[in-house]
């Protein structure tokens, strides 16, 4: 293997740990993950104008969103590099996501991609911009957790 080709396939596997360490940090509610996975000047797009820029409010947005739910599950599954090279890549990550909110016995369950732009910055990948769009949603009734189960515990990194 040439030298070009290992450091395409090491870029790619750097790109994927960026893009699954997203879903890590919202499900254990880790601010500082989900912060450092995104550039200085990044932009969160929801759509419809939605639009949130810069670390110091993707922290607000981070923590509001992530805070309002009992329990979160995301999976991220197939990515898509669209383009790829001099330090700068362009994917399409198709997700489902679970939220549960007890307060309101409710199930969220959506899916849709993350459309991003990623930039290395030597240290890793990081997240330019975000496109979140979203194929669709069902909501309904929550269910209690069987007693056999344990709950994974949220509110920052891995014990």
């Amino acid at each position: 293997m040439n030298p070009a080709d290992l450091n395409e396939l090491l870029d790619r596997s750097r790109i994927a740990d960026t893009l699954h360490a997203y879903s890590r940090g919202v499900d254990r509610c880790d601010i500082d993950l989900l912060v450092d996975l995104f550039t200085e000047d990044a932009r969160f797009d929801y759509g419809h104008g939605n639009i949130t820029r810069g670390r110091e409010a993707l922290t607000e947005l981070f923590k509001a969103a992530t805070g309002r739910y009992t329990a979160t599950n995301h999976h991220c599954s197939t990515i898509n590099h669209l383009s790829l090279g001099e330090g700068r890549a362009e994917t399409i990550t198709y997700v489902y996501a679970f939220h549960e909110n007890t307060e309101t016995d409710l199930q969220l369950h959506v899916w849709g991609n993350y459309e991003d732009r990623l930039v290395d910055e030597g240290d890793r990948w990081r997240i330019e911009e975000r496109r979140v769009r979203i194929a669709g949603v069902k909501t309904v009734s929550g269910e209690e957790l069987p007693d056999r189960f344990e709950r994974y515990l949220r509110g920052g990194p891995l014990p």
